[in-house]
């Protein structure tokens, strides 16, 4: 049997780090020049001097100015880089206040650059223990703020007007440390930054936003598969009702409504997080299920967020922008649009921010609940709306107790709220999805032929918001027709919903004419080749969940063969020969058959080329040995035995050994396991396809 694509574990995404700007300080203007002379000729830079000078405002200076330094030329950064920026930051972080918060926000900005590396050094320069000595005097002032306490009790003078920036800077650095790597997740947990985060979220009403965000998002990330921090909530169970209390809150002023929604999305995550060591007066076992009552509503509230009235508006406000910045000097007042413009575009990047962090947690509520192995590692999966299906998705099935039987054993409460969410991901969320996998005009950018480079984007950071939705949306689909396929009982959704499942079908090859558009695999598409990688999946997961009831057409099969042949990814091909292969089962179909059987035999014999790769060879003749499995198939005399299939499969004996012997053990052992597997197979199936023929 060919080995079928796993339910997949969605990676969280790093929510919209931004930049801390007020620590940008003015350059002289031949500040440029100059830097470039002294890149040249591999002298000091005066900045990293000047943060070591015995006057506190040049340090200041230093710390502020260097900020953007890093964020323009690479060059420089690189400089600044290797002549010990980060030691000489993390040193200021014990100076005078003043300085310190400009390091602070310096050393932000430093990891929003996005080079692991830098997280790696400032880790290997121990960042965490000047971090941590400040914390308690930050929580200090805080706590005096919100209890009215005089200034003069603060422990570090002046420090309040910019006490929440920089207690916002301080997450953010560890935010961006805790995704860098296991050992510097395991030195966070051993420092006491939980509670400090709790306290942010606790009293989020009295907080500015943007540090009750940077709080949520860093405890979304540490609490991901990390069951060292799981044990402060554990030990404080108002944690989790602090957590619960926040999701419930209801704000009336819509001006901070999509931050608010951002923060309860964020805390259902940090709770879906830690729902092993959620006590909700239940049992052990259903607690998370009754969790869910309190998450999915809130999440599935996200997803009737309009995407395409959303890509109007952005180009709206970004043409208020445009225009405003043409206009005649005289001309002043449009100027004062550009704040509000500006405004909206960051609602609507919060928006979808948010969207696509209730679809990665959906998806991760899904295979909590229905996954009974638990295995979410192995293969990555990687008119606009059919109402048809949307109208046909939305039946009730009164029937639902009844047509499924589900995790044998379970008590008739627990299997309620199971049927329960099942029934909500079949009929409430999974028409959404479909909604939300359709891409807008502004999704990708403009398409303008082979080897050109795209246009940008008017909103660039928009586009690649509403390609994330897509990319979300139908990893989620694909998830939920995976354990429709391999973990409910007779494929329910599969046969209760038949008629939508093949509705699906078609929906996903249109959605898939729209996303590949007048090509794949140009510079600047990357988005349209990730998505498109994980429709073949859904495409797959379909046919094995329809059986020899896939509507597939000529058309599509050919369709289906050209995405093979683009130069995408190796596990679209893998995806593409499984596909196929499901389809050339069904009966009275001879004809597509053998149209299938030459594409992989096509590709087997490429091997003796090295035109294939292993994964697509083992895919292929496990594909070959279902779909010619018994000589009492109809298509099996006129296309396997008429065609010549068993010479050329003989014929390729020694390719297929010596393809096996060149994968490496140690490295891809998974690998060489399954190619050893698919080798042994070819000389049993050849043998039984001889004995067969001459029986």
């Amino acid at each position: 049997m060919g080995k079928a694509q796993r339910k997949k574990k969605v990676k969280p995404i790093k929510s919209n780090p931004i930049i801390d700007e007020s620590v940008f300080t003015s350059l002289d203007e031949n500040d440029t020049l100059k830097l470039q002379n002294i890149l040249e000729s591999g002298d000091t830079l005066p900045v990293i001097k000047q943060l070591y000078s015995p006057d506190a405002k040049e340090r200041a200076w230093a710390s502020s100015c260097s900020s953007n330094l890093i964020l323009g030329d690479r060059k420089i950064r690189r400089l600044l880089l290797s002549q010990n920026l980060i030691s000489a930051l993390i040193e200021r972080l014990t100076d005078d206040y003043e300085i310190t918060q400009e390091a602070l926000g310096t050393l932000r900005n430093l990891t929003v650059v996005g080079e692991h590396e830098i997280c790696v050094e400032m880790y290997s320069k121990d960042i965490i223990t000047p971090l941590m000595a400040l914390l308690p005097k930050v929580s200090e002032i805080i706590d005096n703020i919100l209890r009215g306490v005089p200034v003069k009790s603060d422990p570090i003078a002046d420090a309040r007007k910019t006490i929440w920036k920089f207690a916002e800077n301080i997450i953010c650095i560890f935010w961006a440390l805790s995704e860098t790597s296991q050992e510097i997740l395991r030195s966070i947990n051993n420092t006491n930054i939980v509670p400090f985060l709790m306290s942010c979220l606790i009293q989020s009403n009295a907080i500015p936003t943007n540090t009750v965000v940077a709080a949520a998002q860093c405890l979304h990330t540490l609490t991901d598969e990390n069951p060292d921090i799981h044990i402060h909530f554990q030990q404080n169970q108002q944690y989790i009702q602090s957590l619960l209390n926040i999701i419930k809150f209801d704000e009336s002023n819509p001006s901070s409504t999509e931050n608010l929604l951002f923060i309860k999305v964020l805390c259902c995550g940090i709770l879906s997080n830690i729902c092993s060591v959620v006590d909700l007066s239940t049992s052990k076992s259903e607690s998370t299920l009754y969790l869910n009552d309190y998450l999915i509503p809130v999440l599935v509230s996200c997803l009737t967020f309009d995407i395409n009235k959303a890509a109007n508006e952005a180009i709206e406000n970004v043409s208020e922008i445009e225009n405003a910045q043409d206009s005649e000097p005289i001309k002043e007042h449009p100027k004062f649009t550009i704040p509000t413009a500006e405004n909206n575009l960051n609602s609507i990047n919060v928006r979808l921010t948010t969207l696509q962090l209730a679809l990665e947690i959906l998806t991760k509520i899904f295979l909590d609940c229905f996954s009974n192995d638990g295995d979410d590692d192995g293969w990555q999966d990687e008119p606009q709306e059919d109402n048809d299906i949307m109208s046909a998705n939305v039946k009730e099935d009164t029937n639902i107790m009844e047509d499924i039987i589900m995790m044998n054993g379970s008590q008739p409460d627990k299997q309620s709220k199971i049927h329960s969410i099942l029934n909500t991901y079949a009929t409430i969320i999974l028409p959404n999805l479909f909604k939300l996998a359709c891409p807008t005009h502004l999704s990708f950018p403009e398409q303008l032929g082979p080897n050109v480079l795209s246009m940008p984007s008017a909103t660039p950071e928009i586009t690649s918001s509403l390609a994330t939705v897509h990319l979300r949306a139908i990893e989620c689909i694909n998830n939920f027709l995976l354990i429709m396929v391999d973990n409910v009982e007779d494929k329910w959704w599969f046969t209760q919903h038949r008629d939508d499942a093949k509705q699906t079908w078609a929906f996903l090859f249109e959605l898939s004419g729209q996303i590949t558009g007048k090509g794949i695999g140009e510079p600047g598409q990357e988005n349209r080749d990730k998505i498109l990688d994980v429709l073949i999946g859904c495409l797959w997961t379909l046919t094995r969940g329809l059986e020899g009831d896939v509507p597939v057409t000529d058309d599509q099969i050919h369709g289906l063969i050209g995405c093979y042949e683009l130069d995408v990814c190796n596990t679209m091909r893998v995806k593409v020969i499984g596909t196929l292969g499901v389809i050339a089962r069904r009966q009275n179909a001879i004809n597509d058959n053998k149209l299938i059987g030459t594409f992989l035999l096509n590709i087997l014999s490429s091997l003796k080329n090295d035109l294939a790769s292993p994964e697509c060879v083992i895919e292929v003749l496990n594909a070959i040995y279902d779909i010619y499995a018994d000589k009492d198939f109809d298509y099996d005399e006129p296309v396997f035995v008429q065609g010549g299939y068993l010479p050329l499969l003989e014929s390729m004996v020694d390719a297929v050994r010596k393809m096996t012997k060149s994968i490496d053990k140690r490295t891809t052992r998974d690998l060489r396991l399954r190619a050893d597997e698919a080798y042994e197979n070819l000389i049993a199936f050849i043998k039984y396809k001889r004995d067969e023929q001459h029986n």
